[in-house]
Parts: C-alpha cells; structure tokens; sequence
C-alpha cells in the first residue's frame, strides 16, 4: 500500500470514502492526535470521539477510540450520529481535552473526514493542525505499523455518552423564550439528512410552536443532494414552507454547523442575510456590542452594519478557525462566513445551525416583523446587496495550474466596469468601481474553484459570477 497524501484543511482531513479515507489511514491520523495531545497536554480530561450520518461512520469511530484509548486517554463515543456543535458543547461543559468528529460536513456523499476540536470546543488553530500533521509525518515512515489494529487491550474501554440531551438544554437556556413561546410561529425544518435531525423540533415543540420537520431519517447518500443549505439543495423546505403557509423554514448541513432560511413566501434567506439579521438583532435588541468578523467572501451589508453601530470589524481568511482565534483573543461579538457558519461568542467558539435558526425566530418574535420585513430593514441601513456563488468544477490534474495561474490573474475590467482595487487575502477579488466584486477562490481539498460575486441587483451578481466562470475556462485553454 502506497503511503497517503494526508493534509489538514481549515476543516481538517477530508479524502474519499474507501479511497484515501480507510480505517487504515484513520488509525495513522489518531496515532497523530494522541501524540499531539500528549505533547501539549491541554487542560480538561479525556476524549469524545463523535461521527454524523456519512457511512461508515460507525465504523471510523470506533478505530479512532480504540487508538485513544491505547494512549491512555479516557474515551467517551456517542451511541448515535451527533451534530459538531453537540460535541463540541459536551468538551465545553465536561471539560475534556478535545473531541475527534467524523464528517465531512456539507461535502458529497463519497467524502468522509475528521475534525478535531481543543479543549475550547471551537475550530483547531493553525498552530494545532500544524502540530498533528508534525506527529502524521514523523509516523509516515513506520505507515504498516500505526495502520494495524492495535494487538492487545486497552487500559479502559470506551464508555458510550450522548451529548444530545445537554445541548438541547443548552439552546434552550440560550434563546429569550418568552416572545417564541407566545409567537405561534408555523416553522418548518430541513436537516437534509444530517446529524442535527430532530434537535429544532425537540426546542420547539417543548414551547408549544407548529413544526413540520423534513429529511430527518439518516439516509447516507442524502437523497442524492449535497448537504449544504444553499438554494439549489432546499427545494422540499422551498415547497414546503409555500405549501403549508409557514412562517419560516430552517436547514441544518451535514453536520448541524451551518444555516440557511426560507422566508414566509418561500424564499431563500441566504447566509449572508442571516448574519446581517442576526447582528442588527444582537445590538438593537439585545444590546450587545463588540467586534465583528467575517471571511473575506462576506457581504459588504456587514461592512455598514459595523459602521452604522460604530462596531470594529475584522476581515479574515476563509474558515471558521480565523474567526474562533479571534474570539479567543479579543471581545468578539459575533462572526461569520459565507457557507453559513456563523457565531456568537456569548454562546460557543463555534458555529452552530440550530442556535442560528432559533435566533432567526427571536428576532422576529422580539420585533414582531416577518422574516422577508427583517432583510428589509437590513437594507433600509445598509442598501441593498444581492450575492452569487458557482462551483466550478475542474479535472484534478488541473488543480495545480488553476492555482498557479489565479495567483497571478490582474483584471483591469469585469464586465466593462473597471476594477478600483485587488485583494489577494485568499483567492482573488477584484472589487470594482460600482462597489460590487468578483472572488476566485480554488478549494484546497477539491477540485473546484468557487466564484463569489456581490451587486446591487440579483442579475448583475449573477453575470459577474458568469464572467468569472468564463474567464476560468479561458486560463485552462477551455472554450
């Protein structure tokens, strides 16, 4: 057997199911976790090793117990799929040393992938990812060795734990129940098939409210749709909130960390709207203030949010791991990123879809405005801004050059408006003289370039997002 190309992500390692990701190579990368753990010795006790709905997942968890368990760790493994943000609450209030989650998020069905969260249950810092792929390469060299399963027995066997229960108390304990629980919103959810099922309805029905839950039972091809909550991939939750005269709908991803909403006309709401709602909400109604932070492909309606409230904004590379290192070192309020990651620091140094769905109905609940009249007020401060992504797909071998190729892209115009500034923070934007902007971003562990674009009307997102469609395909000699 070949020894593997492993890489730690902003997301940490994710590979093809039977490919790349095998038991063989999840042992090897929690000899590196372990190894890790045991050179920094982080405050707290034990490991909770977690997994969602993605098959095998079962299967991958109980490799990496067994390996933690040879450590001398104590290993606690949830019974049943749990959301990232279940387990990282259960690190936050058990105070254990960190947790190893099988998922791989929003990504396709063939993926699978391991995260680690710190004692601090928020995303690993560079510094942390560095130090495991440190432990992974000094392995390399004996790879027979830390692939086999362990001979001989553990010094304590992994005890099972499921974090559920204590989470959704969490939530329930986070939000202002009052103004819900007298609401009688209509609500619909959509779990897409992910390992947040049943966790909103559980919070709101206990208050009385009207819930229509879609996608719950595990399903690990996700009915044929990438779990990420994005227009294309909601069209039940569309259908459904129209057809039932519901006031909201709610989708949770893959693994529960991210949003996206559907208005009371069956609108999408994306994650760029959310955060602007939930901020103006933050400060108006609940009065709490501090920094703000957002990746780099996030709308510019945050940018005045901060300048109408006169709150400092940070802007930083894409991955949550930049916005959780800031909030643990400065007043962070709140932030956020474009695929609908968001967080509130009073709360976790973690995304979490549930909490931001709950907060979509607090703040309409406390304002008495519907969540469609919500986005209007946004716009009232900030005019209005409409986004367009495409995934543009490439072969792999192509990768490399795409890269090479983008580093070094200077437009002098899009769309016959020029271009006023260039930032190549992470990927390349090219902001233009009519204020809207145009992002290349290649993935680091796909084979897809995603193209961002902000206008001022919907149509013009989605030409500038074409043009940059189109000028990749010119850079790899396409048609």
């Amino acid at each position: 057997m070949g020894v593997p190309q492993i890489k730690f992500g902003t997301e940490g390692w994710r590979g093809v199911i039977a490919d790349d990701f095998t038991v063989a190579n999840v042992r090897l990368v929690v000899h590196a976790i372990a190894r890790h753990l045991q050179e920094a010795q982080p405050p707290g006790t034990g490991i909770l090793v977690a997994y969602d709905c993605r098959a095998q997942s079962e299967v991958f968890a109980d490799a990496a117990a067994k390996v933690l368990s040879h450590y001398g760790f104590p290993v606690w493994i949830t019974p049943r799929p749990v959301s990232s943000p279940a387990a990282a609450h259960a690190v936050i209030t058990r105070k254990m040393q960190g947790a190893v989650i099988f998922t791989a998020s929003h990504n396709p069905p063939i993926f699978h992938g391991i995260k680690f969260k710190p004692h601090y249950g928020g995303a690993a810092l560079t510094d942390i990812t560095d130090s495991i792929e440190r432990h992974l390469h000094a392995l390399l060299p004996d790879y027979e060795r830390y692939t086999e399963p362990l001979e001989g027995d553990a010094p304590a066997e992994p005890k099972s734990l499921d974090p559920v229960p204590d989470y959704l108390e969490g939530l329930h304990q986070f939000i202002r129940l009052d103004e819900l629980h007298e609401s009688g919103y209509r609500i619909v959810t959509d779990a897409m098939h992910g390992s947040a099922a049943g966790y909103l309805k559980a919070v709101l029905t206990r208050l009385g409210l009207e819930v229509h839950a879609l996608r719950e039972e595990r399903n690990p091809y996700f009915g044929g749709v990438n779990p990420e909550p994005i227009a294309e991939n909601l069209q039940p939750l569309i259908h459904a909130v129209r057809h039932l005269k519901a006031d909201i709908g709610i989708a949770t991803d893959g693994d529960g960390d991210r949003i996206g909403a559907v208005d009371e006309h069956g609108n999408f709401v994306d994650s760029h709207r959310i955060f602007a709602i939930t901020l103006r909400h933050l400060v108006e109604q609940r009065g709490w203030r501090g920094e703000v932070v957002k990746t780099f492909s996030v709308s510019q309606m945050i940018d005045r949010l901060c300048a109408h409230y006169n709150l400092p904004l940070i802007t930083v590379p894409i991955g949550f791991k930049h916005i959780c290192e800031r909030m643990l070192k400065e007043d962070v309020l709140m932030g956020g990123e474009e695929s609908g990651g968001i967080g509130i620091t009073r709360y976790m140094l973690e995304r979490d879809g549930a909490m931001m769905g709950l907060m979509l109905l607090e703040a309409m609940a406390m304002s008495g405005r519907t969540l469609s009249q919500l986005v209007e007020d946004v716009f009232a401060i900030t005019g209005a801004f409409f986004y367009h992504r495409i995934d543009a797909h490439f072969e792999r071998e192509q990768m490399p050059m795409l890269r090479q190729k983008l580093k070094t892209l200077v437009l002098q115009q899009v769309l016959e408006t020029p271009v006023a500034q260039r930032d190549d923070m992470d990927g390349i934007k090219h902001i233009l003289e009519d204020g809207s902007w145009l992002l290349l971003r290649a993935s680091g562990t796909e084979p897809v370039v995603r193209i961002y674009a902000e206008a001022q009307t919907p149509e013009r997102a989605r030409h500038l997002a074409e043009e940059g469609h189109y000028i990749l395909k010119q850079l790899v000699g396409g048609e």
